[in-house]
């Protein structure tokens, strides 16, 4: 795989627990067209081979990408990213994925994430907020993780559910005793509080593959989504 652009890295920080946002500019072309949803492929020096990440940050900024990285003690993608420096340069092969938003159409959405599969949903959440696109729809989002701590921008979430009417965010936590919010298995969750006929939503989710076919069967089994309108780059259910 040949790189299509270059980076510097001019942000490395922690933004949760284990989970690492990079900031990379563009310097090679110093642009990108891409669409919300879409991934990367980060070219891991002298090694032949690539790690692949969702491009975390809004199509909106162009000259630059944002990745939200979860420590792997096993992988070599994230040793790579997480041994960067600001100033640092790396190759990146982009955009890719099926998986992205359709701005075309105007369907209420159901996002469902686990743990670092929020850096997908991050994208669109953004950039439907930063084109005025959450007004007039009902959007609900669902973030699975195992305690507080892992959850990707509690406040900025809550933030748009004050600000859009239709805007609603829940967080459920499948191992931490004393939390008040929603527990238990995400799928049990989105099964709670959605409602039976789903028809004419559209659904876009991201996790650990096991997680995503199991929302996917959730939503199409027991809430009649069209198997059409269930988007991933995990899994594609059957029409």
């Amino acid at each position: 795989m040949e790189a299509t652009h270059n980076g510097q890295v001019v942000y490395s920080a922690f933004i949760s627990k284990g989970i690492l946002l990079l900031k990379i500019k563009l310097i090679q072309p110093e642009s990108v067209d891409f669409k919300a949803g879409q991934y990367l492929a980060v070219l891991l020096p002298n090694l032949d081979k690539a790690s692949y990440y969702s491009i975390a940050s809004s199509p909106n900024k162009k000259g630059e990408v944002e990745l939200l990285v979860k420590e792997d003690k096993l992988g070599t993608g994230a040793a790579y990213l997480y041994s960067l420096q600001v100033g640092d340069v790396v190759q990146l092969h982009m955009p890719m994925g099926e998986a992205y938003l359709r701005e075309d159409s105007d369907r209420n959405l159901i996002f469902v994430a686990g743990a670092s599969g929020a850096s997908y949903i991050r994208s669109m959440i953004h950039y439907l907020d930063e084109t005025n696109h959450l007004s007039n729809r009902e959007v609900h989002y669902f973030l699975g993780c195992r305690e507080e701590s892992e959850l990707l921008e509690p406040d900025f979430m809550q933030a748009l559910a004050e600000k859009y009417k239709g805007f609603h965010y829940y967080a459920a936590l499948s191992h931490q005793e004393g939390w008040g919010g929603h527990s238990g298995l995400i799928t049990e969750v989105v099964d709670r509080l959605m409602p039976n006929d789903m028809s004419e939503w559209q659904a876009y989710s991201a996790g650990s593959p096991a997680m995503v076919k199991a929302v996917a069967d959730e939503l199409i089994a027991n809430k009649n989504l069209k198997p059409s309108e269930f988007f991933s780059d995990l899994y594609t259910p059957e029409a």
